[in-house]
């Protein structure tokens, strides 16, 4: 977890908005942080250790953000300020008896001002890969940024050793729009900068634009957003193969175990299925960018929240060390615990693209329908809104459905195949569903829902 506190000493803030200059930027836009940390960067010449820190705090998803959301907003009226460093020398054999100050040209400026209850604004990253390796640059960068926004902003920045309760959340769809950075932005910045000492009329473009939410506008369903990952190494296998192999992985896992709590097994203690909300084992895929391929990459063990962390440490305890996973023909797949703070260069493996805010999700394995639809009821759409309510989602205000997933790279739904008691002689379709508000994942719906079936993605709309 990477969380920067900054506190604006004054007790106020003025921020221009980039688009409109007479109003105030509030919250603080976390592109505005990344810009005063490269800014710090220049004023330390920290070398390639503090450039290094850059560009991966660039890499990562955008921030949550914990910032007063009703502060005391002033607008501006335009103010002509004389141009620091400027003189207007006089003509040629002429005097100018004005003092110094007055030969300087004054340009309009503008000062809107937010006045927070709390000057306290914390940007945090839930998961921070790799934060070890630049902590220390990045630790060196952030206390010596001397304001943000306006320079009679000063502030003091530290890092956080303490997650906080956010007041701002990213989500694919909102009503508050944010500048982020992104990849690329500190190339950006420097090259800007490079052009100004030519043109000071040149400016850096925005940048990326992210939706941000309230967390009281986000729904989450029963499963916890904190997984456990294990990655497959061996022969290669699809997302196809969910259902079997799913199976497979349970059973080697309860073996591991040996004597399970019903939230693990998912059967009680008569050996009939659990109606509780027991462990999933989701399929981590290839899928959703443009040249996925539908492969499997490893597995999320995911436990209802609330689970109690001595079931939470068996479970991890059982999948730390690296085991095989026989296969029959096909040989065996090495099994190994991936940590989330470290899953590397393979994107598939990050949980947290299951866990993001959205309005609207597709499935990546189909919904096995709880019941067959009928023409007097229930229909799909029904089924959909009963299977949503059941793990603690809304109804969705659309269901859409059919043989092919919205996700890139996830194969057709009559192309799973593999047999149990919750799958067979039922329907299966893959699902898009759009909900009125905000839902966090995971969203895993249907009667396979503890096998990896229904599992879904948010599904991002391209924006002009």
């Amino acid at each position: 977890m990477l969380a920067i506190e900054v506190e604006f000493l004054m007790g106020r803030a003025t921020i221009s908005q980039w688009e409109n200059r007479t109003h105030v930027e509030w919250p603080p836009h976390p592109q505005r942080l990344f810009s005063a940390l490269v800014a710090a960067h220049a004023d330390l010449d920290g070398g390639r250790s503090h450039e290094n820190a850059l560009r991966w705090l660039e890499s990562l998803p955008p921030p949550e953000i914990k910032a007063d959301v009703s502060p005391s907003l002033r607008t501006s009226s335009s103010c002509f300020v004389p141009v620091n460093d400027e003189v207007i020398k006089a003509g040629k054999d002429r005097s100018d008896f004005r003092h110094v100050l007055d030969r300087r040209n004054r340009q309009e400026r503008f000062f809107p001002t937010a006045v927070p209850d709390d000057p306290v604004v914390v940007f945090q990253w839930r998961v921070a890969p790799d934060l070890e390796q630049h902590r220390a640059a990045l630790k060196t960068l952030v206390e010596n940024m001397t304001y943000l926004g306006h320079s009679s902003s000063p502030i003091r920045a530290c890092l956080r050793n303490e997650a906080v309760s956010p007041t701002l959340c990213p989500v694919d769809e909102g009503s508050i729009s944010l500048r982020v950075p992104g990849p690329g932005r500190l190339d950006r910045l420097v090259s800007i900068h490079a052009l100004r000492e030519k043109d000071e009329t040149v400016q850096p473009p925005p940048g990326r634009y992210q939706f941000y939410e309230r967390p009281e506008g986000v729904t989450s369903s029963i499963f916890s957003r904190e997984s456990i990952v294990v990655a497959l190494k061996g022969p290669r296998l699809g997302l196809d193969s969910t259902l079997p192999l799913t199976q497979h992985m349970r059973n080697a896992v309860l073996v591991k175990l040996g004597s399970s709590a019903e939230i693990l097994s998912g059967h009680d203690e008569s050996g009939r299925m659990s109606r509780k909300p027991h462990l999933s084992i989701v399929p981590l895929g290839f899928v959703g960018s443009k040249h996925a391929d539908g492969s499997l990459k490893g597995f999320a063990f995911v436990l209802p929240s609330g689970t109690d962390d001595q079931t939470r440490r068996r479970l991890r305890a059982a999948l730390t060390q690296t085991w095989p996973l026989h296969l029959g023909p096909l040989g065996s797949a090495a099994v190994t615990y991936i940590h989330q703070a470290s899953h590397g260069e393979l994107r598939s493996l990050d949980f947290t693209r299951y866990t993001a805010v959205s309005r609207t999700w597709a499935s990546i394995t189909p919904v096995i329908l709880d019941r067959y639809p009928k023409a007097k009821g229930p229909t799909i759409t029904d089924i959909i809104a009963a299977a949503c309510e059941r793990i603690g989602l809304p109804a969705p205000v659309e269901v859409r459905t059919g043989a092919v997933s919205a996700i890139a790279g996830a194969p057709r739904a009559s192309e799973f195949h593999g047999r149990s008691k919750q799958v067979d002689n039922r329907m299966r379709q893959h699902v898009v569903i759009r909900f009125s508000c905000a839902v966090r994942g995971p969203v895993i719906l249907g009667a396979g829902r503890f096998f990896g079936l229904g599992l879904f993605m948010p599904l991002r709309i391209a924006k002009s």
